[in-house]
């Protein structure tokens, strides 16, 4: 039997601690910060709602739709992550109050709640349509 690299051992190993630390920030983010597991939650409903779409009128919600979709829900989710690690920051540059730090948090939650707001909207792009058909066909109405 071949013996591994060190090589490959080390890339493996770097690799594994990357998403060993990634992980553990994103347990971090989800216990400091109760509005990312609405994302969360958010995002499996979201899921699952695409999943019975695609099911119910597979032309209407394809590949395009849930690279749409998983992507805003990336960037929410990444957005929120950032917003977390500001505020994090910040408490650690300022121990007390400081109008600039809070400043600095505002502004961080804004684009937080902007990219939310516009994620609701194009998630209502891409599933109103199909669900008003879906809906449509079950009342019998054409």
């Amino acid at each position: 039997m071949a013996k591994e690299s060190p090589v490959k051992k080390k890339i493996f190993f770097k690799l594994r601690n990357k998403f060993s630390n990634a992980f553990r920030g994103i347990y971090t983010a989800i216990k400091e910060e109760s509005s990312l597991i609405i994302h969360f939650i958010v995002s499996f409903v979201v899921i699952g709602l695409g999943i019975w779409l695609q099911k119910m009128v597979p032309n209407q919600f394809g590949y395009v739709q849930w690279a749409i979709l998983l992507l805003t829900i990336g960037i929410v989710i990444s957005f929120e992550l950032i917003n977390t690690m500001v505020e994090n920051f910040v408490d650690l540059l300022s121990f007390e109050y400081n109008i600039k730090a809070k400043k600095i948090k505002d502004i961080c939650a804004a684009a937080t709640l902007i990219n939310s707001i516009l994620a609701i909207a194009i998630g209502l792009l891409i599933m109103l349509p199909p669900l008003v058909d879906v809906i449509k066909l079950y009342l019998h109405i054409s």
